[in-house]
Order: structure tokens, then C-alpha cells, then sequence
């Protein structure tokens, strides 16, 4: 899966120039780098230190039987994301050419910190619902992998930029129909009832990229909205202290210095400091 620039189509994906002209983003690098890295610690103590690699490795999936059976393990939500399955490498090559291609692209759409928010909310979704299905149905297993997060980013880039052309497996397509083709083949996984694919953490990931597109969550930046909301509560303080300031020097002026309190000198003292 690779997208392609299409000079003819105004709507084709056009990379995303990072600082410094890196076509390779910087969050997308991050979250390959991690993936890779954490394969390669939990498959070396599995073989090498077994005692140690598999409970480990048991600890960090998102198994429900942990959540239902004792206190909810929290972490599961984020770290199962980055466990892939150890006697299958082609489930971690997948998901990282998969986020390489597409990462980079919703992340030069959307910027860095937006799309690492999406990513981890889509893994977390995507765990939210493997737990309720096991809720709701028994036998689910534990589940490891990124590729319910992989796929919101894939759809979210198929709502955004449908019309962008893709090579899949090495067949030139629009976007929009390999989303539908990958969709279609987790649908059909799950109405298998295929216990080796995790086809509910695939299907919500999918669900939440086409919502978050399609309803334009994907814009909504909650660093910048927190930035906002400390810069307007900073302004209203200041404000207030203007006003507090105000009514002390009034009763200065008729009553006198000692009429006022410790902490009232001392917020003087302190206001004096700013200007």
C-alpha cells in the first residue's frame, strides 16, 4: 500500500513537507520506531528469558479475562497497540509500511500533535470495544497490534482524500476503494467468526476514522484548545487583579497604608514586581 501523487487529480495526496523538507514526519517516525523497537524486546526475552518475555508480554496485551477477573488494567489500552503478534512478522510489517505511507499523510493533513492524539484515542477505542465484545460474547482472546489505529488512519485518509491513487499490492487504485476492500475483508472476517484477527479492534478503528473525518474531529487540536482556555483564565486574572489593585490604592488614598493587611501589602509587593 503506497500512495501516489496524480498531477490530474486536484484532490490526489500531495506529501507533507515536515521542518528541514522531511517527507517523514516526526510522530509517524516516532510510532514506527517504537513498534519496531518493542517487537524486537518482547520476541529476544520470549526466546532468550522466557520467565521474564512472556509474562511480560501477557501483562502488556489486552486480555478481557485480566479486566473481568481482577483490577482493570488500564495501560492494556495503550500497550497492547504496540505487542505484535512474535510467530507472525508479516502482522508487524503490514501495520508499519500501512502507518508509514499513511501516517505521514494524515499527519501532514492534520499536523503532529493532532494525529498523535487520534492515534492513541483510536487505540483505545479500538480496546474499549474488544472488551465489551468479550463482555458480550465469551471466548475473546487477548489481542496485541496496531492495526485498529493503522485503519482509522487509512479511512480517515480515504474520507479526506478519496480521489488519492494507491498502489495496493502493487495495483493502482483510488483510495476510497481500498479502504472499502479492507473494511470489506474485516467485515468478512468477523462474520467468520476468524478468531485469529481482531476484526472488532479493526472495524472500530475504521468507524471512528470515517466519524472523525467525515465530522471533522480530525481538526480538533485539544493542546491548542487547552492553550486557549489557560490564556483566557491567565487574561480574567489578570483582570481581576487590576481591579483588586485598583480598590487597595483608593483605600490608600483615604485611609492610609496601615489601614491595610499583611496580605494585602504583600499583594502589592507582588503586583509592584509586574510592572
Amino acid at each position: 500500500m503506497r500512495p501516489v501523487a496524480d498531477p490530474g487529480d486536484p484532490a490526489g495526496f500531495v506529501p507533507y513537507e515536515a521542518e528541514g523538507g522531511s517527507y517523514f514526519s516526526s510522530v509517524t517516525k516516532k510510532l514506527l520506531w517504537a513498534n519496531g523497537i518493542c517487537f524486537l524486546a518482547t520476541f529476544l526475552l520470549t526466546r532468550f528469558a522466557p520467565e521474564v518475555g512472556a509474562p511480560l508480554y501477557d501483562w502488556l496485551a489486552l486480555a478481557p479475562d485480566t479486566w473481568y477477573e481482577g483490577f482493570p488494567a488500564l495501560w492494556q489500552l495503550v500497550t497492547y497497540g504496540f505487542l505484535h503478534a512474535l510467530g507472525s512478522p508479516t502482522h508487524l510489517l503490514f501495520n508499519l509500511l500501512a502507518l508509514y505511507f499513511f501516517g505521514t499523510m494524515l499527519e501532514g493533513m492534520v499536523g503532529p500533535r493532532r494525529f498523535a492524539v487520534q492515534y492513541f484515542a483510536a487505540l483505545a477505542f479500538g480496546g474499549v470495544v474488544h472488551l465489551l465484545a468479550a463482555l458480550a460474547m465469551a471466548g475473546h482472546p487477548p489481542v496485541v497490534g496496531a492495526s485498529g489505529a493503522v485503519l482509522y488512519t487509512v479511512i480517515a485518509c480515504a474520507v479526506l482524500q478519496p480521489n488519492a491513487r494507491v498502489l495496493f499490492f502493487f495495483v493502482p487504485l483510488q483510495l476510497k476503494i481500498m479502504a472499502l476492500i479492507l473494511v470489506g475483508l474485516d467485515l468478512f472476517s468477523l462474520l467468520g467468526k476468524d478468531q485469529r484477527t481482531a476484526s472488532d479492534v479493526h472495524l472500530a478503528g475504521a468507524a471512528l476514522g470515517f466519524l472523525a473525518a467525515k465530522l471533522g474531529w480530525v481538526w480538533f487540536d485539544p493542546g491548542a484548545w487547552w492553550e486557549r482556555r489557560a490564556e483566557h483564565r491567565a487574561r480574567e486574572a489578570q483582570v481581576s487583579d487590576e481591579a483588586r489593585l485598583d480598590q487597595l490604592l483608593d483605600r490608600i488614598h483615604r485611609e492610609g497604608i496601615h489601614a491595610l493587611s499583611q496580605r494585602e501589602k504583600d499583594f502589592l509587593a507582588r503586583m509592584s514586581k509586574r510592572r
